[in-house]
């Protein structure tokens, strides 16, 4: 892929310790996205430690794109923040301080900015929960006609992690999630449908601790801990949930995707932040969403340890 059709590509992250795989990944992703920089959200553990992550992970990484400071709370709602990334968000992984600060811009204006730079050909990641996307939409109304598509780690159309018919991302800032639904933006949901299928295999992990650099480094270790914590509690083989949503940027073919309308439940006792795909066409409204329904594990192990120089 030449420079000039490669895609530019904004990240929202709530740099976690899958987020932290997603990242990584997306830095060794250079013949394929450009990335325009990197904003950070609250989620899985409060604004600061995730804007502080992700920025001391991008200077170990070596990547000088920029990293904004987004919000820090859900629009209507107290956090909600996930204890399986421990305290800081990237469980016991420790980093150097970055050398450098964040961008003065917050990231709305990183999305407004870059959409009105590049219009029609930005991409924006978001593999966090949806405020700071929601943010930028509703400040900015005439973004959807400037991004080309908007891709999101969140949502399931057959069960949840955070209730039963709830996935994370979207149950901590429903009301954002409603908004990016309804937006008119075109919108692929990567959700818990195909990333509970790729369970990490012991094998994975050992090829990524045997490779070298920054990337490969980093990620090992945020596996380790993954590793340890499934073995020590009895766990499912952990789930990269993020990167799989990289995947389908960079190598759609490894995804079944089908068109439903979607709709975003923002009340309720377990539907909070539920996606409730339209498969009968009861609202007879268009669809809004290309949602993966199902992956090629293998193909998609496959890219993985190649991208981190593991392959065999």
């Amino acid at each position: 892929m030449t420079m000039l059709s490669r895609i530019p590509l904004v990240m929202d992250v709530d740099t976690g310790t899958d987020d932290a795989v997603c990242i990584a990944a997306a830095t060794l992703c250079t013949d394929t996205i450009e990335l325009i920089g990197i904003g950070a959200v609250c989620g899985n553990v409060e604004i600061e430690k995730t804007a502080r992550n992700t920025l001391d992970l991008m200077d170990f990484l070596g990547c000088d794109a920029p990293v904004h400071i987004g919000a820090s709370r859900p629009l209507a709602r107290p956090l909600s923040t996930a204890v399986s990334h421990g305290a800081t968000g990237l469980g016991d992984v420790a980093l150097p301080a970055a050398r450098r600060g964040f961008a003065g811009a917050g990231v709305t204006e990183l999305i407004h900015e870059a959409a009105k730079r590049q219009p029609g050909r930005l991409e924006i990641l978001a593999v966090g929960p949806l405020t700071n996307i929601a943010t930028a939409l509703t400040e900015h109304p005439g973004l959807p006609s400037l991004i080309k598509r908007i891709t999101i780690m969140g949502g399931a159309i057959r069960g949840g992690n955070m209730t039963l018919a709830s996935e994370f991302n979207l149950y901590c800032d429903p009301e954002a999630a409603r908004i990016v639904f309804e937006a008119g933006c075109a919108l692929t949901m990567v959700g818990l449908d195909v990333t509970l299928k790729p369970e990490l295999p012991r094998h994975v992990f050992d090829r990524i601790r045997a490779a070298s650099g920054p990337q490969a480094d980093v990620v090992a270790r945020v596996l380790d801990f993954m590793m340890r914590r499934k073995d020590e509690f009895g766990a499912d083989d952990p789930n990269l949930h993020d990167v799989i949503a990289l995947a389908a940027i960079v190598k759609p073919s490894l995804f079944t995707f089908e068109n439903y309308y979607v709709h975003l439940e923002t009340g309720g006792e377990v539907t909070r932040g539920m996606t409730i795909a339209d498969f009968n066409n009861v609202s007879k409204r268009p669809p809004n969403a290309r949602v993966a329904v199902d992956i090629d594990t293998d193909g998609f192990w496959n890219w993985f340890v190649d991208l981190f120089g593991a392959g065999k």
